[in-house]
């Protein structure tokens, strides 16, 4: 490694201890990872939908579609919006890594504000120009919204990988496309890919056997239950997979530090793993969600945990990464507890309206197929 790649640490310093910016980095990116999933699974899941039901909007799949990009209408937003913190706590942690990383891929990383203004525009086509509003069409511009999705999911993981080893910066620029030769980067991509599917498919599970326990559109409902639990079942399998093959892909020093690092790298590794096997256990109980809806409230409470956990691993694995490189360098410390305390209250309220919107939502009297 080149430490001459590696810019100075900001002379400014940090405005608080540096474990504070780490617990809130992890907070707001778990935030995040919510609609996010929903956003990025939730999409690939309305397009299989959409095709699968013959591209139009009658018969469980088309409502299935239809209700998943009702609800990404509003989850891009919030996606986007919990991003905020969560970035601004990476650049302030690990801006020599991060900065650098993304001039490395600077066309690229630019080109992802086009991609999501044109998914976001397509999610919004669908919808109004789609089979939602015209009972039927629009594949192609749910396609489109799918595919922009995507290729932003790989951008972030490129960039994720390249703050992570600034070693490999010299051969990156010569060739920023090497990232995708990392043995990581496919079963990184892939792990957060079926995240994203499961968690929405159970998301969708549970709101239809909502729906179905108040005697709205029952069989639509109880199908859609069945098909979102089956589709959140087997993604789970594959992430799970995954994500032991991602585990002995990882270089062999961040595997040791994993091991050497006792139970504050361990234990959340172990939790999760413990918990993506539960998972597993509570999808294969039953195959008719309807009938029993605590086990439906129980596996989405345990798959919001998961995520909750797996972002803790996820920084603990960008830490072991980059252990080698900020050894050499520590942060002044200025404290400025008053712009902090005004990001506490300013999140707390952000998260009580966020709540109390998702409540009137949930409780709200729409029935029917738009009832999402």
């Amino acid at each position: 490694m080149n430490p001459d790649l590696i810019p100075a640490v900001d002379p400014a310093g940090l405005p608080g201890p540096p474990w504070l910016f780490h617990v809130l980095l992890v907070f707001t990116f778990f935030l995040h990872m919510l609609f996010v999933n929903l956003t990025l699974g939730g999409t690939l899941l309305a397009l299989v939908a959409h095709l699968r039901g013959g591209g139009g909007s009658n018969g469980f799949r088309g409502v299935l579609a239809g209700r998943l990009m009702a609800v990404n209408a509003f989850g891009i937003s919030l996606a986007i919006t919990t991003g905020i913190a969560p970035l601004l706590f990476l650049q302030v942690i690990y801006h020599q890594y991060f900065y650098a990383a993304t001039i490395l891929i600077a066309w690229i990383w630019f080109a992802m504000l086009i991609l999501l203004v044109l998914g976001y525009y397509s999610t919004y086509v669908f919808k109004y120009r789609g089979a939602p509003a015209k009972g039927r069409g629009g594949g192609i511009w749910l396609a489109v919204s799918a595919v922009m999705f995507f290729l932003i999911a790989m951008i972030h993981v490129a960039v994720n990988l390249i703050s992570s080893q600034p070693e490999k910066w010299a051969s990156l620029a010569d060739s920023q496309w090497s990232v995708l030769a990392d043995p990581t980067y496919w079963p990184r991509l892939f792990h957060f890919v079926f995240a994203g599917i499961a968690f929405a498919a159970l998301v969708m599970a549970w709101w239809a056997v909502r729906q179905a326990n108040r005697g709205v559109d029952f069989e639509v409902n109880t199908e859609i239950a069945r098909s979102c639990w089956a589709w959140a079942l087997w993604a789970t399998v594959l992430q799970v997979a995954d994500g032991f093959l991602l585990l002995m892909l990882l270089p062999r020093p961040v595997l040791g530090g994993f091991m050497r690092g006792g139970p504050a790298t361990l234990g959340p590794l172990t939790l999760a793993i413990f918990l993506a096997i539960g998972l597993l256990v509570m999808l294969a109980r039953s195959r008719n969600p309807v009938e029993n809806s605590g086990l439906v409230g129980g596996t989405l409470g345990a798959m919001v945990l998961t995520i909750g956990v797996m972002s803790i691993t996820r920084h603990q694995v960008r830490e072991l990464y980059l252990a080698a490189s900020t050894s050499h360098y520590q942060f002044a410390v200025v404290p400025q507890w008053g712009n902090f305390l005004l990001f506490v209250v300013l999140l707390i309220a952000g998260l009580a309206t966020v709540a109390y919107l998702v409540k009137r939502v949930l409780s709200s009297p729409a029935a029917g197929q738009d009832a999402a």
